[in-house]
C-alpha cells in the first residue's frame, strides 16, 4: 500500500492565559504513518491525547512543532502543520472529513439536505446525493417521518447517525472518526460499522478513536496506543 500520511515529531502545547500563561503539553514527539486504505485505531485513556492528535490532523489545532505530510490527490504532498488556510479549506472540501461525536450544522436545514450537502459540494448531482442520503437513513434506522425535519428534532443518538451518514456518503479520501458508535444500540452500531467498512473498500483511509471494544475489533486494521501524550506501543488488530 502507498503511504497517505506521515507524522514526524508532532507536538502540541496549549497556552492557558487564564493561568498566567501556563503551558500544557498535550502531545510529545508523535511519529506514525497511515497507509492508503487502512483503518488506524487510536487507543488510550481519556486525556491521553487521542482527540488532540485527531484535531491536529484536521488542523482544528495548529501543531506546536513537527510535520504532518499528507499526500493529497489534487495538490501533491502537503504539510498540514504548516499549510495556509486556503489549502486546508480546499482539502476539507475535497478530500478530508472529520466526524465528531456531535452534530454541528445550520439549525433550520432539513436532515436530508444536511447529509447530502458535502456530496453535492464535491460535485454530485443533487437528486443523486439526496437518494444516497435516503439510503443511508434507511440503513441506520432513522424514522422516515423525520427525514425532512431539522436536526434539533432528533435525539442525541439520532443526531449521531446523521453525522455518520453525512461523513460516509460524501466519499472522503481521508476520514477522521471520533467515537462513531458511542451511545448506539447493537444493531445500529453494526450498521454504522458496515458502512465504514464499505467506505474503506472504496479506498478511503480512516483514523479512528473508539472506546468500544466491538467497534475497534471489527474496524481497526492496526492500532496505536497513546498515554499522556506519548505514543507508547503499536497493537496489531
Amino acid at each position: 500500500m502507498a503511504r497517505l500520511l506521515e507524522i514526524r515529531g508532532l507536538e502540541k502545547q496549549f497556552l492557558l492565559h487564564i493561568l498566567n500563561g501556563k503551558r500544557i503539553a498535550a502531545l510529545h514527539s508523535i511519529d506514525c504513518e497511515i497507509e492508503e486504505g487502512e483503518i488506524l485505531g487510536l487507543t488510550g485513556k481519556s486525556g491521553s491525547g487521542k482527540s488532540t492528535l485527531m484535531k491536529c490532523l484536521y488542523r482544528t489545532y495548529l501543531p506546536t512543532a513537527g510535520q504532518i505530510l499528507y499526500h493529497s490527490a489534487s495538490l501533491g504532498p502537503v504539510d498540514l502543520a504548516r499549510a495556509d488556510e486556503h489549502t486546508i479549506i480546499h482539502l476539507r472540501r475535497t478530500e478530508i472529513t472529520y466526524c465528531s461525536q456531535f452534530l454541528q450544522v445550520i439549525p433550520r436545514v432539513p436532515a436530508l439536505d444536511v447529509v447530502a450537502e458535502p456530496m453535492i459540494r464535491r460535485g454530485a448531482d443533487r437528486e443523486a446525493a439526496l437518494g444516497r442520503a435516503r439510503e443511508a437513513f434507511e440503513r441506520l434506522g432513522l424514522p422516515t417521518e423525520l427525514w425532512d425535519a431539522f436536526p434539533a428534532t432528533f435525539s442525541g443518538g439520532e443526531q449521531q447517525r446523521i453525522n455518520i451518514a453525512r461523513a460516509v456518503i460524501s466519499g472522503p479520501r481521508f476520514l477522521l472518526l471520533d467515537e462513531p458508535t458511542a451511545s448506539l444500540d447493537a444493531k445500529t452500531k453494526d450498521a454504522v460499522i458496515d458502512m465504514i467498512l464499505e467506505l474503506r473498500q472504496s479506498g478511503c483511509s480512516i483514523a479512528l478513536i473508539s472506546h468500544d471494544a466491538h467497534t475497534m475489533q471489527r474496524l481497526a486494521s492496526r492500532r496505536l496506543h497513546l498515554a499522556e501524550g506519548r505514543m507508547e506501543e503499536e497493537v496489531h488488530a
